[in-house]
């Protein structure tokens, strides 16, 4: 009840204070975002380095 009176009299707070505890939970999860992305980056220079024909000789 409180939290529902607190949004009526304070809107523009209760948006910031959301976006505070959204980016503050949702962090970790970025951080995993960006490991992956990097670690896909080296996963395809390895696999283009196996698939590249290596000249005769």
């Amino acid at each position: 009840m409180r939290d529902e009176q607190y949004k009526q009299e304070h809107p523009v707070m209760s948006e910031i204070t959301q976006t505070y505890v959204d980016l503050f939970t949702h962090r970790r999860d970025e951080k995993t975002r960006l490991q992956l992305l990097k670690r896909g980056a080296l996963l395809h220079e390895k696999l283009e380095k196996v698939l590249t024909p290596k000249p005769a000789g």
